[in-house]
């Protein structure tokens, strides 16, 4: 990669580090270039050099996160961590992203924005379900989860936990601290029985 390229890259990456701050500060409808060419240090001219309009902008900047989101799951499950302590540090990363993006303004994106949401289920359907579905068995195989259980139903109990995570209100978010986080594992794995 030449210079010109680096610097190209390097304006990319700046412009949607900014978008993605101030799409967690307001949402997609609290933004609007001028906005996000300040927060870049570039000019407006410079964004639609790079991006068509603000909606490709946005939408290009959570693919990208989602997609680095991603790759850090797949290697913490693809880990030789035990199954408890990949867990832990999966629980602990997702309270981390809530700092760095609002789940409700992403749900909100994703219902909204036909090409995103066509996206999001196609990496979901393609890329994230079967890596937790090859989690879930490897995990099976060596007994770190009931191998009675099917995976379906493992897969219901992970999503649901994932919707409630996903729909707390940001005041919530801000009390999400590493104890809870330590409870709702104990409860994942232990239930709410005193044993």
């Amino acid at each position: 990669m030449n210079g010109f390229e680096r610097r190209k890259k390097q304006k990319q990456q700046d412009i949607q580090s900014a978008t993605l701050k101030l799409f967690n500060q307001y949402g997609p409808s609290g933004m609007n270039i001028a906005k996000i060419a300040k927060a870049a240090k570039v000019s407006q001219v410079t964004i639609y050099n790079h991006f068509e309009n603000k909606e490709q902008l946005i939408r290009e900047t959570i693919k990208a996160y989602l997609m680095e989101q991603f790759e850090l799951y797949e290697q913490l499950l693809l880990s030789n961590s035990t199954f408890e302590t990949k867990l832990k540090n999966i629980m602990f990363e997702k309270a981390k992203s809530f700092t760095t993006i609002n789940p409700q303004f992403l749900q909100e994106l994703i219902l909204q924005d036909e090409p995103l949401q066509r996206w999001f289920h196609s990496f979901y359907s393609e890329q994230s379900l079967p890596l937790l579905i090859k989690f879930i068995k490897t995990s099976q195989q060596k007994g770190e989860i009931n191998p009675e259980l099917s995976v379906d139903t493992i897969l219901f109990y992970i999503q649901a936990l994932k919707t409630q995570l996903d729909q707390l209100a940001p005041h919530e978010i801000a009390t999400f601290d590493k104890n809870k986080s330590l409870e709702i594992l104990h409860i994942f794995f232990k239930g709410i029985s005193p044993n």
